[in-house]
């Protein structure tokens, strides 16, 4: 398969040749370095619950339960929780180590694509399919978020580069290298049991095309292939004949010949599938917020258009060049993973023809690069240097695309489950154990003496949660009192839809109360977001100021905060104290001042209601927090706030008290401490 216009011998052996070459291998390694590890924990935003199922079989992995397949959430192939075993054994448990294992994976695919360019049509190719990996925005999202299907182009391109090497040496070792390579493929995605088929076309091409005898060379090697990687897929095949059921079962849910899915017309179904398929490299790809920026073309209308100046080389060249007639099998028969299957054009499906697919748009840019008018200097010149402006483009519309809206869009976080994460991230914080990044600033620390009561729904429903709680043995799954009192305090976490007030008898007293509403997350088939959890916590009050100020009734005033919050919004946080129980259900009214005049308002019930005042114990401190919307900018100086505490339904204040104890007021009024 390998084209023999290889650089001329005396060329390689110069330094002063070798330096420069290097370059644009380095450079391009540098880019997709780049595009893979920026910004890594926070670009997408979340950690999908695929993902998190990755994470709790490699922290098993990692207990010593080890398995040739993993067979919770619908099965998965083990190779790639290996890999994630290994980082999470260095880094510990948290989004960032379980996705860094795909950004170097992917990494290592794009220097592997160029190898296996190399080696099967010339180092200009190899290069150049690199460059396109690395800028394709496809590749680099796979490479960022946590899903087996990373490796297997990996695999693939591997496989290619020692194959089409085998091909051209004859060694006995290449050959059995490419085989162990490509059994190893089938442990790393389901897609990868359409490989037989393409190597199948491809041997049948490749006898119609060039005869038995020109073959009869390369049987043996191919044999010792096939033997190799007969005997990596040992493992593989034992389990499979004992658990066809956990093994097989996937593909049959969601087969265009399942009625569930075809709704009774597959053959319409696929016929509308192929048409889909044919459409995602430069019109309309996967709609699917986790794999692709929504319905984003695999190339963006530049490197569309050398993919088509590619395939009509490839074609061209099929007859007489078994590269090209490889590299056409391989694109059409690795689509068909989508073609047969739901939600067509599926960019995780078709992942086996990205090493390969690079190369088609690799070649047309070859072609323009190979353009050389005799008597146009100037042409020539832009001719060769166009592939770069088209790779550049790329970069920058890639880039553009995927730091920018799409990072920032709301709804990329509600596909991959991002309440979830914060809600791991809270009861971390909580206990001081484990990874916190995405915690809430508001959230409380209790340190290694707290307790968590978490709501059975939140710990079955969010597997991310599972994954990143490291302190599992501080956690009771349930609302049932445990009969202890953890020095450090407890927290509770619900399912807000549900009956919260049983958190109330979980707290212990005195102590500092806070109440918190988690972030908003959406299912895929959700209409509108919806509240992830609702968290009680009550922690042992610390050492506080003397009171700001004093209030008839029983409470008083310790101080305020204020933070800047979405959509204009303020956040404004009261904390009370309670020097005697209150005897009636009382609310706050709390105005929001400019240059002396009323802007916006936030009155309402403490802590939203969800701990009212009857509930108060002697001893409590309160953070009461409020949302203030239409605030706007703040502007710490002229802003300030006014407000108190009332009964609504007696119109009774509580007064604000002089030094001497008289009545002094019902307000409170103070400038606005703002919190960065």
């Amino acid at each position: 398969m390998a084209n023999k216009q290889n650089p001329t011998p005396h060329l390689r052996s110069s330094a002063l040749v070798r330096v420069p070459s290097i370059l644009p291998a380095a450079l391009i390694l540098l880019v997709a370095a780049a595009l893979r590890l920026s910004a890594l924990g926070d670009v997408p935003p979340g950690l999908y619950h695929d993902e998190a199922y990755y994470g709790l079989d490699a922290v098993d992995v990692l207990r010593g339960h080890l398995s040739v397949y993993f067979p919770i959430n619908n099965g998965r192939e083990p190779l790639f929780i290996y890999l994630v075993a290994g980082l999470i054994g260095l880094l510990g448990r948290s989004p960032f180590a379980l996705r860094l294992t795909s950004a170097f994976i992917g990494m290592l695919t794009v220097a592997a694509t160029a190898a296996a360019g190399r080696a099967l049509f010339s180092r200009r190719v190899g290069l150049l399919a690199a460059a396109v990996l690395a800028v394709t925005l496809w590749h680099v999202h796979l490479s960022r978020v946590g899903f087996r299907a990373v490796t297997l182009p990996l695999l693939i391109a591997l496989t290619v580069w020692r194959g089409a090497v085998a091909v051209r040496t004859g060694r006995r070792r290449d050959w059995l290298t490419a085989g162990l390579l490509y059994g190893l493929s089938f442990y790393t995605y389901t897609a990868a049991r359409f490989t037989p088929v393409a190597l199948g076309l491809f041997g049948l091409y490749a006898l119609t095309a060039f005869g038995p005898r020109r073959l009869r060379p390369y049987a043996r090697g191919a044999g010792l292939a096939a033997l190799a990687a007969a005997v990596a897929l040992i493992p593989l095949a034992l389990y499979t004949a004992r658990h066809p059921e956990v093994v097989l079962g996937r593909p049959d849910q969601v087969s265009v010949f399942n009625p569930a899915i075809s709704g009774g017309d597959p053959w319409g179904t696929l016929g509308r599938h192929a048409l889909r398929t044919l459409g995602m490299f430069f019109v309309r790809g996967d709609r699917i917020w986790r794999h692709n920026v929504p319905w984003r073309p695999v190339f963006d209308p530049l490197l569309g258009a050398a993919f088509l100046l590619g395939l009509v080389a490839i074609i061209r060249r099929a007859r007489r060049d078994p590269a090209a007639g490889f590299a056409l099998i391989w694109t059409a028969t690795m689509a068909l993973p989508t073609v047969l299957a739901e939600d067509a054009p599926h960019f995780l499906r078709v992942v086996g023809m990205l090493p390969v697919l690079a190369l088609l748009p690799a070649l047309g840019l070859d072609s323009l690069a190979g353009i050389e008018p005799r008597r146009h200097p100037l042409l020539r010149l832009t001719f060769y240097v166009l592939p770069f402006y088209v790779l550049l483009f790329s970069l920058f519309s890639t880039t553009r695309a995927y730091f920018g809206p799409y990072a920032r869009d709301p709804m990329t976080g509600y596909w991959f489950e991002r309440g979830a994460v914060t809600l791991g991230a809270d009861i971390n914080r909580f206990l001081g154990s484990g990874w916190s990044e995405k915690a809430s600033p508001l959230t409380p620390s209790a340190g290694p003496a707290g307790r968590v009561y978490l709501d059975p729904a939140l710990w079955e429903d969010w597997p991310q949660v599972r994954f990143l709680v490291t302190a599992p043995e501080r956690v009771t799954v349930g609302l049932e009192a445990t009969g202890e009192t953890p020095d450090g305090g407890v927290a509770v976490f619900l399912w807000p839809y549900g009956d919260w007030t049983r958190a109330w008898a979980l707290l212990p007293h005195p102590a500092e109360v806070t109440v918190l509403e988690g972030p908003p997350s959406q299912h895929d088939k959700d209409t509108s977001p919806f509240t992830t959890y609702l968290a009680f916590f009550a922690t042992r009050p610390g050492p506080t100021p003397p009171p700001q100020a004093r209030l008839s009734g029983g409470v008083e005033f310790l101080g305020a905060q204020v933070w800047p919050a979405a959509d204009g919004a303020a956040r404004v946080r009261l904390r009370w104290r309670v020097t005697a129980p209150l005897a009636q259900e009382y609310t706050v009214f709390l105005h929001y001042l400019r240059d002396g005049q009323g802007i916006a308002q936030g009155d309402g019930p403490p802590a939203g209601g969800r701990y009212p005042t009857l509930l108060w114990q002697v001893g409590d401190i309160v953070n009461d927090d409020h949302l203030v919307p239409g605030v706007g900018a703040m502007m710490p100086g002229r802003d300030e706030i006014v407000f108190g505490i009332w009964n609504p339904q007696t119109g009774e204040y509580l007064s604000v008290l002089d030094e001497a104890g008289n009545p002094a007021g019902v307000e409170i009024r103070i400038p606005i401490p703002l919190q960065h």
